[in-house]
């Protein structure tokens, strides 16, 4: 159970537009604390060209009360239930956490979804993810999530579907409780689409759920 004392926050995360790069940021909802922090595009490091910095590290936001996460996902294109399926394996192959479908009736963790365009009073994003949580001294306990692709976006600038991928494996980061990396390595770096889970990653998932 939560404490009685702890209040429910809502963080609404937009990521690095593709025009631009620039960063939009939510509004404050009446009753609801919303805290504005950027959430991506997420893209690997396919050739090997991005080197990371030496010490690198993954910064994370909070984390799941259990390592075993639900999810669904909720698109009807065949193509994009494979993207998002693609990016459930790269985060369970890790082995820090588990990604679980949720059972028919039951609800959800983690949301996986697509829209055709994301409005954010500008540019439009190539993902984000929607996050609440409950806030605590030692680490900040998530209790849903809703992550995003533009499938407009990503059909504009030509992304390959490795690409998207990559674009959702760093969104469900952030429904995890990753937020960016200073290191172009990382799959959580903020403007690149060509990086995958790096070492970094996965020690910043270990220093929240294996404590």
């Amino acid at each position: 159970m939560f404490k009685r004392k702890a209040s429910l926050k809502k963080h609404q995360t937009f990521g690095i537009l593709e025009s631009g790069l620039k960063i939009m940021f939510a509004k404050v909802m009446k009753q609801i604390a919303i805290v504005a922090a950027s959430c991506a595009l997420a893209l690997t490091n396919l050739g090997g060209t991005v080197n990371a910095a030496e010490n690198a590290k993954t910064p994370t936001w909070g984390a799941w009360k259990t390592t075993t996460i639900t999810y669904k996902t909720d698109v009807s294109s065949n193509y994009y239930k494979g993207v998002w399926k693609n990016a459930v394996k790269s985060w369970n192959k890790v082995g820090v956490v588990e990604l679980v479908p949720a059972k028919s009736g039951q609800s959800a963790d983690i949301t996986l979804t697509s829209s055709n365009s994301l409005k954010t009073k500008g540019d439009d994003l190539a993902g984000y993810t929607n996050y609440s949580y409950y806030q605590k001294k030692d680490n900040n306990q998530i209790v849903s999530a809703t992550s995003t692709l533009n499938k407009k976006l990503l059909t504009k600038y030509n992304y390959t579907k490795k690409q998207r991928t990559n674009v959702a494996t760093h969104e469900i980061g952030h429904a995890l409780g990753l937020s960016h990396s200073k290191s172009e390595a990382s799959v959580m770096f903020a403007s690149e689409r060509y990086a995958s889970i790096d070492q970094q990653d996965k020690a910043a998932l270990e220093s929240v759920y294996n404590n």
